[in-house]
């Protein structure tokens, strides 16, 4: 069993790599008055305990974060209305797809891993 700290806010979202050797976290800080104002997600390396990368992206709460199929990009849905993809290797953000009226609950690919 391991435990894994270093987010200083809520957790909403824990994912496993493809591979089982990682876990993504998403999380997002309270401001009060039903106002979020800030979201990350962590990488973790299951065999050592620790935090490979912090992206920090997101302007509000991180509500879900998944790997795609092979594991090269992570994917995180937030309420501050956008979706990301990142590169899991280097944490680089690849893209921000934005347009949606409201937040944005969950996030996913398809099979192939290419959408």
């Amino acid at each position: 069993i391991l435990t894994l700290k270093g987010h200083s806010w809520i957790v909403t979202s824990v994912v496993w790599s493809p591979d089982g050797t990682k876990l993504a976290s998403g999380s997002g800080r309270y401001s009060g008055g039903g106002h979020w104002s800030a979201g990350e997600v962590f990488i973790w390396d299951l065999a050592s305990g620790t935090k490979l990368a912090q992206l920090g992206g997101h302007s509000s709460l991180v509500n879900s974060v998944v790997w795609s199929p092979e594991g090269t990009k992570l994917a995180s849905a937030s309420f501050d209305k956008t979706v990301k993809v990142w590169n899991s290797a280097t944490g680089e953000l690849i893209l921000t797809l934005e347009g949606h009226s409201r937040l944005v609950n969950s996030v996913d690919w398809s099979p192939d891993g290419t959408k």
